[in-house]
């Protein structure tokens, strides 16, 4: 088979947004990670890792999660060949934006278009789904269905696995703060409640539906209001210092919502479109951690499209 290369890019994500763990996620415009795939003569996959924080990522097949797609993809095709994976991080890994994912994500697209799968991004979810077995334990969709679909997605259901895309409303924007600080995937979802109260459940539930009832009526009000998790948030909340000190003050500078990005520590803030506002909640948040003497960076962003192939070419 000829050798060819083929690059595909993927966002970052944040999901869960309050109530819906494991089922809410949306991509974010800003910070991607782009990998490259090689096809070769000979066989095995090799991987390579450069950019933001890569001595965090183990390039080990197994152990990666483009590594585990690549692996997944490759028996699919039964074509006798290698594949060549140099990822460029540009989403900071352990920091609840989708890191694993987004490289998991542009990996299931190289590699369908380099090995001429022709397999659908919808298709490819559940591949690009199996490599987070890597990262997290366990094949959750929530993040790579928004780094490969783009936008805000619902998981609704695993299994079989469906994924429902929504338009969000056109006036809103995220405030993100990323404090330094560190955390697996796997260790935050050690830290989660093995049995919850029904009375979680239900509040779980009526707060998750007013999320989609806000994106319905385009209120980002209501949508803020339905950010709200009695289940999963406050069991990571206890893993980091002065996050509830900052979800508070982003509200009182005028955030609609504010829910700990993925398993964290990123703290995600949904606010409408206005500078004023914005900045407001920027420097609220900012402020707050480092008076709990966590450094970190801010960044802005809006829901954003997903993995795209950027080039294609022989060798």
């Amino acid at each position: 088979m000829k050798a060819l290369l083929v690059e595909a890019t993927a966002p970052a994500s944040s999901a869960n947004l309050g109530a819906g763990f494991d089922v809410f996620s949306v991509a974010l415009d800003v910070l991607f990670d782009s990998v490259s795939v090689e096809v070769v003569r000979r066989s095995g996959i090799e991987i390579t890792v450069e950019g933001t924080e890569a001595h965090l990522v183990p390039v080990e097949p197994d152990k990666n999660t483009a590594g585990v797609v690549a692996k997944t993809l490759l028996d699919l095709s039964r074509k006798k060949c290698g594949l060549v994976i140099r990822i460029n991080k540009g989403v900071r890994p352990g920091r609840g934006l989708g890191s694993s994912a987004a490289s998991a994500a542009a990996a299931a697209l190289a590699i369908n278009e380099a090995l001429g799968l022709g397999l659908s991004k919808r298709e490819l979810i559940t591949f690009a789904a199996q490599g987070e077995i890597a990262s997290a334990g366990f094949p959750h969709a929530d993040n790579v269905s928004a780094s490969v679909l783009g936008f805000f997605t619902i998981v609704r259901s695993y299994k079989p696995l469906e994924v429902i895309q929504l338009p969000l409303p056109k006036n809103i924007e995220f405030v993100v703060a990323l404090p330094e600080i560190i955390k697996s995937t796997a260790s935050m979802r050690s830290v989660l409640p093995k049995h919850v109260e029904l009375s979680d459940v239900v509040h779980n539930v009526g707060h998750a539906t007013t999320f989609i009832a806000g994106i319905a009526l385009n209120d980002v009000n209501l949508m803020g209001k339905g950010m709200a998790d009695s289940i999963v948030e406050p069991a990571r909340a206890r893993m980091f210092p002065g996050i509830i000190d900052v979800k508070l003050s982003a509200l009182e500078a005028g955030a609609a919502g504010v829910a700990i990005s993925g398993a964290g520590p990123s703290v995600l803030a949904l606010v409408k479109a206005e500078k004023e506002t914005i900045e407001s909640v920027a420097k609220a948040m900012k402020d707050t951690f480092e008076k709990k003497g966590v450094k970190g960076q801010i960044i802005r962003a809006k829901p954003g499209p997903g993995a795209k192939v950027v080039r294609r070419e022989k060798l």
